[in-house]
């Protein structure tokens, strides 16, 4: 029997209705890197300008998908405590807005793809046929995004009634449909045209669009809402502006990846070109470490949305404890698998023995680091779901910037290259002692449950 967050709340365990939402969303999480990592594996047969073009891509994609998972999370933690107070209007009115927000998002990017893409990719290479190449995936990806936009925007609808496997499966079929569609349209099997990296575009499109149809048909399947609400198209700025406060800072904090990327690459290319392997290796392979705790994060956000909206505060402390626990034990494995295998994870990549030698040291350093990152990262979601955004925003800017940076520039000239991997280190341990802080101010405010 399916169940609706209410349900999850008012008559599960929680550690049983935790793992039962959480998990479906983790696939999600998954689903949703899949399309540019299978992009990256079967255009990588075509040439290394094809792979350098999806690679320049990456930071433009990752972007939109901020753009729309930030307008996702506000709804669902807006509307989750719409649900909560069973006010069925007003949830109505939130849907239509993060609606609205979602196609406003889809219409700047897609005019920003039209007239920008090409002075992007100047910007970092003179090389005309990447260009070329680049231009090609990325206005296909970008101005046909109102798929991957109104696709999150959907499965974080369907979070915030319950609907965990329905979401599941929207993500999947999504992701499904472009591992099928891509080496078809990019080598030309079955007859198809071959259309190389503009295939890869094409199939990533119309799986995105293809997630977004089922979206809706489950919505209107599980009755979340019928078509009338179609009528009810009028664009509400407070409803705007609360679902905007409570998604400004996951907008934020995932394109702010991107711009680290960028930033720490053009640093570490002047100290070892050997280190930016390194650390693109390090990211690809920690994010799935913290894909999971962030998969149970948004599976604890709608919990505590309902929570606060119906006024459980037992109910808001046992979330928060259990969720918090279940964080610790993640990135505890993720640290220990970090400092003990560090040579089975690069070696996966088949890299050369000088950069083995500096990743096995890197990973090790930037493991002590994943406790305090696990403790921010879900202290981070609880600031959401007590609307306290800006508390989210200032964690991520010391883990991201304002911390490790500094260090790292002031230092790097002294003292080498693993200056740079601690410095992401004591980011987090500083974050971690500062989000706390954070935590103890604002939970006396919001409801009477103890510290952390």
């Amino acid at each position: 029997m399916k169940k609706s967050i209410e349900e999850y709340v008012e008559t599960m365990d929680i550690k049983k209705a935790a793992w039962e939402i959480s998990i479906p969303m983790v696939i999600s999480m998954i689903s949703l890197a899949l399309y540019g990592i299978v992009d990256t594996i079967f255009v990588s047969n075509l040439g290394e300008s094809a792979l350098n073009a999806i690679s320049l891509s990456y930071p433009i994609q990752n972007i939109i998908t901020a753009l729309g998972l930030g307008i996702a999370i506000g709804l669902n933690v807006v509307l989750s405590k719409s649900i909560g107070e069973k006010n069925k209007e007003k949830s109505n009115k939130i849907i239509v807005n993060g609606i609205i927000l979602s196609a406003l998002a889809w219409i700047i990017v897609a005019v920003l793809a039209l007239f920008g893409t090409e002075s992007f990719l100047k910007f970092f290479t003179k090389d005309t046929e990447l260009i070329n190449l680049g231009v090609v995936y990325l206005k296909i990806t970008s101005v046909l995004s109102v798929g991957i936009l109104f696709e999150i925007l959907f499965e974080k609808v369907l979070e915030a009634y319950g609907k965990t496997k329905e979401s599941m499966i929207l993500q999947m079929s999504g992701a499904i449909i472009n591992l099928v569609l891509d080496p078809i349209l990019i080598y030309g099997f079955l007859g198809a045209p071959k259309l190389g990296i503009q295939g890869a575009a094409i199939a990533t499109v119309i799986g995105q669009i293809s997630g977004m149809l089922i979206g809706i048909f489950l919505i209107l399947k599980n009755k979340i809402v019928n078509t009338s609400i179609f009528k009810q198209m009028k664009a509400d700025f407070e409803t705007m502006k609360s679902i905007l406060y409570v998604g400004i800072p996951t907008m934020l904090m995932e394109a702010l990846s991107s711009f680290i990327i960028l930033l720490l690459n053009k640093i570490l290319i002047g100290i070892s070109e050997t280190a930016v392997s390194v650390w693109g290796i390090y990211v690809k392979v920690e994010k799935f470490v913290f894909i999971i705790i962030h998969g149970f994060d948004y599976g604890m956000m709608p919990m505590l949305g309902y929570s606060i909206g119906a006024k459980k505060q037992d109910k808001i402390k046992d979330i928060i404890h259990y969720f918090y626990k279940l964080a610790l034990a993640i990135s505890i494995i993720g640290m220990l698998l970090f400092m003990l295998l560090p040579k089975v994870m690069i070696g996966w990549f088949g890299v050369s023995n000088e950069t083995l030698q500096i990743g096995i040291v890197a990973f090790r350093i930037l493991a002590i680091g994943f406790i305090f990152q696990a403790t921010s990262t879900v202290l981070s979601a609880v600031f959401q779901s007590f609307e306290k955004a800006s508390y989210s925003l200032i964690i991520s800017l010391l883990r991201k910037i304002v911390i490790a940076i500094p260090i790292i520039l002031i230092f790097k000239d002294s003292f080498g290259l693993n200056v740079v991997w601690w410095a992401y280190s004591i980011a987090e341990i500083i974050t971690a002692i500062v989000a706390i802080v954070l935590y103890k101010k604002s939970i006396s405010k919001q409801i009477s449950v103890k510290p952390l």
